[in-house]
């Protein structure tokens, strides 16, 4: 699978975007949690309020959810097509997207897409 240079760096965007997301989503977690503390110190809290600040982290979380699946299922598709590669690493590499997620993806976006700009 061949992929032009824009390709890639939009591809290259999208692989970086859950270390993006994953912060934010982290910090609205521990807001959420912190407003809870204190909503609690002052009786029940009301569910509404609850909804809406949970609403804070889960959009967010339900993106980078879809954007994992997505990627996930694109290296592999790629990993397999990808005939500079032999079946034996392409296996290695399914594993390690299976296991590793989006750690993985942007190691093998630079060792095999990203070096493919040089060497088309």
């Amino acid at each position: 699978m061949n992929l032009s240079k824009s390709q890639q760096v939009v591809l290259g965007i999208f692989t970086f975007l859950p270390f993006i997301f994953l912060p934010f989503i982290i910090y609205n977690v521990f807001g959420f949690v912190m407003e809870m503390i204190a909503a609690n110190e002052h009786g029940e809290p009301d569910p509404i309020s609850v909804f809406a600040s949970m609403t804070s982290f889960i959009m967010p979380a339900i993106l980078l959810g879809f954007l994992s699946l997505s990627l996930l299922i694109f290296y592999i598709v790629h990993a397999v097509g990808n005939k500079k590669i032999e079946s034996v690493e392409q296996l290695a590499w399914v594993l390690i997207f299976i296991f590793f997620g989006i750690v993985a993806f942007p190691i093998y976006w630079f060792i095999r897409i990203r070096n493919s700009f040089d060497n088309p």
